[in-house]
Parts: structure tokens; C-alpha cells; sequence
């Protein structure tokens, strides 16, 4: 109870100071930064835990938000983990840059270690700026390319071919422009509603006239 209570009155006068884990300089702060990576099925979420000083809480800061950016949008579940990480570090950022200069422990032997030199900023960085470009244009294809697997076939005016596959009837949702047997005219309740031929799909009647030259139309249910 004690440790928490001077972790959270850190800063303040008569109470103890953190000693920053990377250098051992003071002043630091009790805080963490996250590091997400996400790469399809495989995803991990890494906690890079202080106290840290000013310069080596920014250091930290930098590389871990840079490399969530690189490797932590390429899952599903990226989309809600990467935004937490980076959301996580910039609280972190503003928490270590409101300390001082970093200095050595007074009245102990100085340190060997120096406080870490800022890193690049993330957004100067090209990775930082590569990830995400490829990102938004594989999204931007995905969505602009004529897929025909997403084009809807089972609507009036879209065409059916029949098939015969061990003695039993079929029928096939196809484009227009492929080989086909006949052309949705109606999609109706009930097949009493079809004048000619029809298919049933799901409780659904599709009614049917003959496409050109095509033989006499087969009733599918």
C-alpha cells in the first residue's frame, strides 16, 4: 500500500522519487507504453513497462507507437488493438514530457548510462508512413474492382443455366453475358405465379422465360 501511495504521489515534495529504469536518472514517472503485433491469425500485445525519465519515456514512446504502426494493422482484431496501443501511448507521452531535465540521483555515485537521444518522430519515419499506405490501397482495390462474385445474380433480369448432375436437375445463378437457359422475368410467393418455368431457391419462386434457342425450360425445385 505504501509503494502505491508514493508512486502516486511521485513529483511531489517530501516524497520519494522513481528512479528511471533504462538510466537510473530521476526525475521519471510510473507509466507504461504498448506495442501491438498484429499479423493475420497472429497477433501479441507487448507492455513496455517504467518508471522511465523524460528522454528515455519518449524514446520509448516513439518505438513502440512506430512499430505498431508497421506490423499491428494486418489482423482483424488489429482494428481495435492497434488504436488502444497507440491511444495508450500518446497518455503516456503527455505524462513523461510534464517531467524535468533528467538528471543523476543526487548524493549517488553517477550513473554509466546517459538517458536515452530522442528517436525520429514516428511520422518522420517512412515505415511509419508505408504500413499504412499499403493498407488503404488494398482496400481501395478491394472495393473498386468489379468482383463478379459480388455482382447479385438472383434478380429479374439476371439469367439461370440448367444442368443435369446424376439423372438430377439444376439450376445456376449466371451472368448474362456466359451461357445460359433462361432469364428471370418475376420472383414470386407461390410457383402457381409463373407462367412458364421456374426455380425455386429458399421458398422463393424465380420465374423463367426461355433464353434464345434454348431448349423447353425445366421446373427446378
Amino acid at each position: 500500500m505504501t509503494d502505491l501511495i508514493d508512486s502516486q504521489l511521485t513529483g511531489r515534495p517530501g516524497t520519494p522519487q522513481l528512479d528511471c529504469v533504462v538510466c537510473g536518472h530521476v526525475p521519471a514517472a510510473e507509466v507504461s507504453f504498448y506495442r501491438h503485433l498484429g499479423l493475420v491469425l497472429y497477433v501479441r500485445f507487448n507492455r513496455i513497462q517504467g518508471p522511465f525519465c523524460r528522454d528515455c519515456g519518449l524514446a520509448k514512446m516513439r518505438d513502440a507507437t512506430a512499430e505498431t504502426i508497421i506490423s499491428g494493422l494486418w489482423s482483424p482484431v488489429s482494428v481495435v488493438l492497434a488504436p488502444l496501443a497507440i491511444v495508450r501511448n500518446l497518455l503516456g507521452r503527455r505524462t513523461v514530457l510534464a517531467l524535468d531535465k533528467p538528471v543523476p540521483r543526487p548524493g549517488q555515485p553517477e550513473s554509466n548510462l546517459a538517458p536515452l537521444l530522442p528517436t525520429r518522430p514516428v511520422f518522420r519515419r517512412f515505415k511509419a508512413w508505408f504500413a499504412p499506405a499499403v493498407l488503404a490501397a488494398v482496400i481501395a482495390v478491394l472495393t473498386l474492382v468489379d468482383l463478379p462474385s459480388a455482382e447479385k445474380l438472383d434478380v429479374v433480369g439476371g439469367c439461370v443455366k440448367f444442368d443435369n448432375i446424376l439423372h438430377v436437375d439444376t439450376a445456376d445463378f449466371v451472368r448474362c453475358d456466359e451461357k445460359h437457359d433462361a432469364v428471370i422475368t418475376s420472383i414470386e410467393n407461390s410457383w402457381q405465379d409463373c407462367a412458364d418455368g421456374y426455380v425455386e431457391k429458399l421458398y422463393r419462386y424465380y420465374c423463367l422465360a426461355p433464353a434464345e434457342g434454348a431448349p423447353a425450360l425445366v421446373n427446378v425445385p
